[in-house]
């Protein structure tokens, strides 16, 4: 099986994928078809979005469990994975409000950005936020072998949500295996876990994974913005998206990292 950790953005995608990979035994994939950044890595192996096609056509999986860390948002590369058995996608959703104010953070200490919170959430968060409703309203239309899993719920009840995980995924999670994948994936582990890779190592990626910080953020114009983008999400004729639309301009959303 191939298996497809396909969290969106600061919603907790690396912590989907430590819970994966230590729920079932995986090989990594090989490197002919990974992203430049991730064959330079132990960890987080990303199999280059162009390049699925080639690898669902030339490797075992359904022999052999393969695990790709991705943010893959495009319609045609769905497609291509649901149209096959031996292939399984997780996303992972967090409260928007929470997720903009982790993107803020990831944008200072990964690009220097020095405006405060505040004009982040106009010029750039706003938009992410209508990108990452609309990533996950895509990949909702999967099928079976798809699991949304709640960041919120990883919090307050973890074990049912390993149990959902485990499901999609075919294996079998008994307390003793919930406790270790538990154990394995608390922030701590995982800072200690990445602590000799540049882009995760401190503090800065694994910055504070609480829930409700958005409340020392968001003002209520934000929170009314965001309100409004969730029902009707960025207007087409949005100056920032059409100017996305033609080429000319990003939003902020998904940089294609790997």
């Amino acid at each position: 099986m191939l298996v497809i950790s396909n969290g969106a953005i600061k919603s907790g995608s690396t912590w989907l994928y430590n819970i994966l990979f230590n729920l079932a035994a995986f090989e990594r994939p090989p490197d002919q078809y990974l992203t430049i950044n991730s064959k330079a890595r132990k960890r987080n192996p990303c199999i280059q979005p162009e390049m699925l096609a080639r690898f669902l056509a030339n490797e075992d999986i359904a022999s052999t469990h393969y695990l790709s860390k991705n943010h893959i948002g495009r319609a045609e590369h769905r497609d291509m994975l649901r149209s096959n058995p031996d292939v399984a996608v997780f996303d992972i959703e967090r409260d928007v409000r929470d997720m903009v104010v982790s993107a803020y953070y990831d944008e200072c200490n990964r690009n220097d950005y020095r405006g405060d919170f505040g004009e982040y959430y106009w010029q750039i968060g706003r938009y992410v936020v209508d990108d990452v409703n609309r990533y996950h309203d895509l990949w909702r239309t999967f099928g079976d072998n798809f699991c949304m899993v709640s960041y919120e719920r990883l919090h307050t009840d973890f074990a049912a949500e390993v149990k959902r995980i485990a499901s999609v995924l075919r294996v079998a999670a008994d307390d003793d295996t919930i406790a270790s994948v538990h154990e394995k994936t608390t922030i701590t582990s995982l800072r200690d876990r990445y602590q000799d890779e540049t882009l995760y190592a401190g503090e800065k990626f694994f910055r504070k994974g609480v829930v409700g910080d958005w409340k020392h953020h968001l003002d209520s114009a934000m929170l009314r913005d965001i309100s409004k983008i969730q029902k009707k999400g960025v207007s087409a004729f949005d100056g920032r998206r059409l100017l996305k639309r033609l080429g000319l301009g990003s939003t902020g959303g998904y940089s294609g990292r790997g």
